[in-house]
């Protein structure tokens, strides 16, 4: 399998190649060398893949040019980028449905060996829920928590200060443009901070422009970086209703502060509680989950939460799993029991490898990972 990064980075700067069809051509071409390097008649199944129009756009981007533009990226002192390839890719978001093919970091090195918590809610928040978020996250920072959030005004700007305020605390912010692009322009402050003591991701290529369509995406690496999501103060519409609907199709801990009834900020939290959310006054709600999972006295790599004892797959993904149940098989002996055409096997086989759900032993002998 190839882990030629600048590849990976070129087809993560086409536009519309979301980590969806970025999987569909892996799954076909087995890496973005190979899509990249492919003749013409291999080519043309980008259009069977993913219609006539992608297949159109991906030719213009398969261009020398382009692939100078990734290179340059990669040769950017200030950025770390992680392919889904790459051993410090963390483990609790490999785990989830579509992870981001590529990660562009900056700041600190990316930290997945730590309990992370995200905090999100309303960029119109109240006092109340301003001084609840920076009061949960720095008590979750004290104890070794990560604090996850987007960076966006409101309660996500107060978790990354409350967080930052503890001597050795670590954020990640989730940003939903490049990470380069300071958004809102109003935290250029909290940003230099996070560079300094926590670090900035996205799965957007730099000089990205955060966009509407960008901060759903954005909401589903909060909530897969973390054990779970705080929501503190979020109305009916709240767009920390989507992290939080994230959260839940990961098989990750919903929690809820609740808010004044009376508080249009506090209707969609309050919901949550009413519908199963766990109900938090204080950070110790939170870490008495965390220490069910995590030891805090060591330092060993997270996995994947007890609740996903497994990952999301789809049809095909499902019959490979299901046939690696009992035991490790090889390819002859999954091909009899799948009944799926050995090419299409093959680049099943991959993806899944790609993503951390199998793994590959000598002998074209296969295994789960978990």
């Amino acid at each position: 399998m190839s882990d030629k990064k600048v590849y990976w980075i070129w087809l993560n700067n086409v536009p519309g190649i979301g980590a969806r069809r970025f999987y569909k051509l892996i799954e076909y071409f087995e890496s973005p060398e190979n899509l990249y390097n492919a003749s013409e008649k291999e080519f043309n199944h980008v259009g069977k893949l993913l219609g006539h129009k992608t297949m159109v756009l991906l030719q213009k981007f398969r261009k020398d040019e382009e692939l100078y533009k990734a290179q340059k990226i990669l040769e950017q002192s200030d950025l770390t980028i992680i392919t889904l390839l790459s051993p410090e890719y963390p483990p609790l978001l490999k785990s989830i449905y579509d992870p981001p093919p590529v990660i562009y970091c900056r700041g600190k090195p990316l930290l997945s060996n730590k309990p992370a918590i995200a905090i999100v809610g309303s960029r119109l928040s109240s006092e109340y829920g301003r001084k609840s978020a920076t009061k949960i996250a720095r008590d979750l920072a004290s104890s070794g928590v990560t604090i996850v959030s987007g960076m966006a005004r409101g309660i996500d700007t107060m978790a990354h200060k409350g967080a930052l305020e503890v001597e050795d605390g670590y954020t990640i912010a989730v940003l939903g443009g490049g990470v380069d692009y300071i958004y809102p322009a109003e935290n250029a402050s909290l940003y230099h901070a996070i560079l300094d003591h926590g670090t900035i991701i996205s799965e957007y290529p730099p000089g990205t422009k955060p966009s509407p369509g960008n901060f759903p995406a954005r909401n589903r690496v909060v909530s897969g970086l973390s054990y779970g999501t705080v929501v503190i103060e979020a109305g009916l519409k709240s767009g920390a209703l989507i992290t939080v609907d994230c959260a839940l199709e990961q098989g990750r801990e919903v929690y809820a502060i609740p808010g004044n009834i009376s508080s249009p900020y506090s209707k969609g939290t309050n919901k949550l509680i009413k519908e199963g959310a766990k109900i938090v006054t204080s950070a110790e709600d939170i870490l008495e989950d965390l220490r069910a999972s995590f030891d805090f006295d060591t330092q060993r790599e997270i996995m994947p939460p007890p609740s996903q004892s497994a990952p999301v797959l789809d049809f095909f993904e499902t019959l490979v799993y299901n046939a690696l149940q009992d035991e490790e098989k090889g390819l002859e002996e999954l091909i009899q029991i799948t009944k799926l055409p050995p090419g299409q096997l093959n680049g099943i086989l991959t993806l899944m490898e790609i993503k951390g759900i199998i793994k590959q032993l000598p002998g074209k002998i296969f295994a789960k990972q978990w």
